[in-house]
């Protein structure tokens, strides 16, 4: 377990712009205006040999009795008590509020040398003469920097290295990060509301994202640790994708791109559907964002136990699915109930099984003989004066199912006919869930002498290698 350093504060004070800052990218969604952050979000990093877990959290409002201000001070709260030091920022330009008062008067009760004053936007030569008013606050002289511009970032991040190696490094190796490589990534997506967060809540056993009945409470993509049957896994909690034109604000602009950014670092994506609300275009439309990023795919009809339905309704809307929508023919189909756990642990383990059928490596030569039979029963047209002769089928060397099928003029083999043998091969072996692709490449040559000379250099489309 590395120690764990949280950022905690008043809204609209620059939490998320020092966890960029600190992290060295773009991770946490940035706005001029306050309570954009609301979930505690983590990351992993490093500075100075010193290796630790950053936590960015909501702005708190500890007088407020808004519902949502309630729930982000419990996550606040949570950081707080994990938390091996506790950075605390405050605004240099408004000078110490009452909610700053309210929260020093909390953190006060915490162990001694583990509250680090913040003074942010300290970037301004008139700041400098105001820094002796946070004294107020009752935790020091505290630390002036400026996120935005990295101003004493350095400096502050050197004395709370020194206080972990000082109060942690006997039960910690905090020298360096965990290795990360074998880590099953799921990425848990759809629409507004569709119970992505009490989903990964249900998974993980703990509250770790707020759940709300309105639309729109998850913003930043979150990452959640878990072990399930000896396989490490991180779940991402992702903010709701909308249609373009629905997207009115900047904020909602970058929750879309941070929705699909965690789509495209995923190993497998977990798709919910609103079984209530069924199946809507913007579904059709990330499936297929999946689909080209060639991540697997499992689609689950959450709120399952709100549905009235007989014993054969989930058959049936399977079915019907399947046949309406090509994108849903070879993708594994589950019915769940996040919020009252039914089916859940399903959700892990048919996220194994696809995982397991990404890695499937096939016969080629039992491969070949089989596509012999498609290539007779269906041969390929000619196209454009120009006939496409195949001469052999492999595997690619890649992290999805890549089938390279060898042929003379490759550039015109049609689309339909890959998938024709696309579909012939989900119909022969088991890839359900997976991205199965096959590619027109040029044939083999062979030497002067008569000899194979093995394989070609193969340029794909886009970032796929043979």
């Amino acid at each position: 377990m590395l120690p764990v350093v949280s950022i905690v504060g008043r809204p609209n004070v620059g939490k998320s712009c020092l966890f960029n800052r600190i992290l060295g990218k773009r991770v946490a969604v940035v706005d001029d205006f306050s309570g954009v952050t609301r979930d505690r979000n983590y990351r992993n990093t490093i500075w100075n040999k010193c290796a630790f877990r950053l936590a960015d959290t909501g702005g708190l409002l500890p007088s407020s009795k808004d519902e949502m201000a309630q729930d982000i001070e419990k996550q606040v709260n949570i950081a707080c008590d994990e938390a091996d030091a506790v950075l605390f920022m405050v605004d240099a330009k408004n000078g110490v509020t009452d909610t700053d008062l309210a929260i020093a008067s909390r953190l006060r009760r915490l162990e001694r040398g583990k509250v680090f004053l913040v003074i942010n936007k300290s970037e301004s030569r008139q700041s400098k003469f105001d820094l002796g008013g946070f004294m107020r606050l009752g935790l020091g002289e505290g630390h002036a920097i400026s996120a935005l511009h990295g101003y004493g970032v350095g400096d502050l991040l050197d004395e709370v290295c020194s206080h972990l190696k000082r109060t942690v490094g006997k039960r910690a190796k905090p020298d360096q990060i965990p290795d990360e490589e074998g880590i099953l990534r799921v990425a848990v997506v759809g629409r507004p509301n569709a119970g992505k967060s009490s989903l990964v809540n249900k998974l993980i056993g703990a509250d770790r994202m707020i759940v709300r009945p309105e639309a729109g409470t998850t913003r930043d993509s979150i990452d959640s640790t878990m072990e399930y049957k000896d396989t490490k896994l991180s779940l991402v909690d992702t903010a709701g994708l909308r249609k373009k034109a629905q997207v009115s604000q900047d904020l909602e602009y970058y929750c879309n791109l941070r929705a699909i950014a965690s789509i495209e670092r995923c190993d497998i994506a977990v798709l919910l559907i609103d079984a209530v609300q069924g199946l809507a275009e913007q579904d059709l439309k990330i499936v297929r964002n999946i689909v080209d990023m060639k991540k697997g795919l499992l689609v689950c009809y959450n709120k399952w136990d709100l549905v009235q339905k007989t014993h054969t309704s989930f058959d049936a809307l399977v079915a019907h699915t399947r046949s309406q929508y090509m994108e849903f023919r070879h993708v594994p189909v589950l019915s769940i109930s996040a919020k009252t756990g039914q089916r859940v642990t399903g959700v892990l383990d048919r996220v194994l099984e696809i995982r397991k059928r990404m890695t499937l490596r096939i016969d080629e030569k039992k491969l070949w003989a089989l596509m012999q039979e498609w290539i007779q029963v269906h041969p390929h047209p000619i196209t454009s004066n120009k006939r496409v002769v195949i001469s052999g089928i492999r595997q690619g060397q890649v992290s999805y199912p890549l089938f390279l099928v060898h042929s003379t003029n490759p550039r015109v083999a049609l689309p339909a006919y890959k998938r024709y043998f696309a579909n012939k091969i989900y119909d022969t072996y088991d890839f359900t869930g997976c991205p199965l692709v096959v590619d027109f490449v040029p044939a083999r040559r062979k030497s002067a002498q008569g000899k194979g000379q093995g394989d070609m250099s193969v340029f794909l489309k886009g970032d796929e290698a043979s």
